[in-house]
């Protein structure tokens, strides 16, 4: 069974002191896009971990109350940076059935649902425990990112000020990379350009 974790813990300090996720995009928001499509994939449960106006968050979600969506506060948003959040949802997860994690960033809404299942499948029918997309044989490696349990100890034991780039880079002969097509599925939005230029996309 593999989990899905939404990073939207961030306090979108690039982004001109707006909380990008709250920005308004396709039917709703940033956050609620990026939800709708994690809920509307086989994954779960689905974990969504809050930090910066977590209440706001929460709010802009309520409409998806219908899927069982989970979530958990990271006390150290402000300066634990993702890996704080992605910690934080490890540990909930923990104690579930999980057999491997789905991280999500909540502040790209063009992530395709295919793209969250194909990565799913991929790792239910054993092409991995670290499983990441890649545009193109040899172009850059995006998320979402898929975690196996196995994993899971070696994330928490990470230092402060690390990623979980390092875990990747430092097993990249275990690390199964998907091919896909379309680049601009990984742009995160951290400026008003990179959302306008977001929001043209969405009419492609």
């Amino acid at each position: 069974m593999v989990a899905v974790m939404v990073l939207a813990a961030g306090m979108s300090r690039r982004y001109a002191g707006e909380n990008k996720l709250l920005l308004p995009f396709g039917r709703g928001t940033v956050i609620s896009t990026v939800v709708t499509s994690v809920a509307h994939s086989a994954a779960r449960p689905i974990v969504i971990v809050t930090g910066h106006q977590a209440t706001q968050v929460e709010e802009a979600l309520g409409g998806l109350s219908p899927f069982p969506i989970a979530f958990v506060h990271n006390p150290d948003y402000q300066t634990g940076e993702m890996l704080s959040s992605i910690k934080t949802g490890i540990r909930y997860l923990l104690p579930g059935s999980a057999t491997a994690v789905m991280v999500v960033l909540g502040d790209q809404p063009l992530i395709p649902l295919h793209l969250i299942e194909r990565l799913a499948v991929a790792f239910e029918r054993g092409c991995g425990d670290l499983i990441a997309p890649r545009f193109g044989i040899d172009g850059r490696r995006g998320h979402p990112v898929v975690i196996g349990r196995r994993w899971w100890d070696n994330v928490l034991a990470l230092p402060a000020g690390g990623n979980v780039r390092d875990l990747l880079t430092a097993n990249r002969t275990r690390l199964t990379c998907l091919v896909v097509s379309r680049d601009y599925a990984f742009g995160d939005i951290d400026t008003p350009e990179a959302y306008r230029e977001a929001l043209t996309r969405t009419t492609e």
